[in-house]
């Protein structure tokens, strides 16, 4: 947390609030979040207006007048939180800060209040996250140096041809390879999950054993888990569990309950060092006989 679907939940966010309303105060709180930005003073930014928001893997970039646009990385406790002038809000990311409590919170680290009354707040639990201002015309290549694969979901999703590829070089558990984001963009823990039940793979299925009939099926499991989890808005996160809503997710988190598609409860191992949910029926270690 947050994954693919909560960056993007936080780029609609500030697209659909924020783009047009010009920035009144700043005030960083926490000033290690700027600790590896190229313009640290984000003072600079009063007095202009927010143009636009994009994403790139789990990266937040949000662009402003004057050739400037931040990077936001929100790590594993970051989340994003814009209210209105009428005090309704919008949230995304981790549930810390409460969502309906009162802001800023003692974990608010940024707060950007816009001419007009709409105020962003950056929280973040654990502190690990970061924010780096730049110039625009900068933001290409400071994304190129993550080296991000292909996005798993969206009009630039991989292919079945590169997911392929990029999972023949690999013999490690194709739990862990899909985690890789130079493998595939965006994707985490949950969403891999998900993933994997859908294509009935085994998490520690060697990636590079794959074959033919697996590929498509993992290809389209791994678009629809990620759909799923943008229309959703993100993961609800209750006690530091994954809750579901609408019958997703399926298996991450549901230790014990019973397998949407045939009813053997779930179980939880791990895979490397992550916590991994899946059906012992549905995802066999050896190849499904389909």
């Amino acid at each position: 947390m947050p994954e693919l679907p909560e960056v993007e939940t936080m780029r609609r966010i500030v697209e659909q609030e924020l783009v047009g309303q010009v920035a009144e105060t700043i005030d960083l709180r926490l000033p290690k979040l700027t600790r590896t930005s190229p313009l640290p003073d984000l003072g600079v930014l009063v007095g202009r207006r927010l143009l636009a928001a994009r994403r790139r893997a789990k990266v937040l970039v949000v662009d402003w007048e004057g050739n400037l646009s931040w990077l936001a990385h929100f790590k594993l406790a970051g989340q994003l939180a814009v209210e209105r002038a009428d005090g309704t809000r919008r949230v995304a990311g981790h549930p810390v800060p409460n969502p309906v409590g009162p802001y800023p919170h003692k974990t608010t680290h940024l707060i950007v209040r816009f001419v007009g009354g709409t105020t962003l707040y950056h929280s973040d639990l654990r502190q690990f996250g970061w924010l780096r201002l730049m110039p625009s015309d900068a933001v290409a290549a400071a994304l190129a140096a993550f080296a991000f694969g292909p996005e798993g979901v969206g009009p630039e999703a991989i292919t079945v041809a590169e997911l392929a590829a990029r999972l023949a070089r690999r013999r490690i558990p194709v739990k862990l390879a899909l985690l890789d984001q130079g493998l595939v963009a965006g994707l985490g823990n949950i969403y891999v999950d998900e993933a994997l039940h859908r294509a009935g793979l085994h998490p520690t299925r060697a990636a590079n054993e794959l074959d033919g009939e697996d590929l498509p099926r993992l290809h389209e499991a791994i678009a629809w888990a990620l759909a799923r989890g943008t229309e959703q808005g993100g993961a609800t996160i209750v006690h530091n569990r994954a809750y579901p809503r609408d019958g997703f997710p399926q298996v991450h988190a549901r230790v014990g309950e019973p397998c949407p598609t045939c009813a053997t409860p779930i179980v939880k191992t791990r895979v490397g060092a992550r916590g991994t949910y899946l059906c012992p029926l549905c995802q066999p270690e050896g190849k499904r006989d389909w």
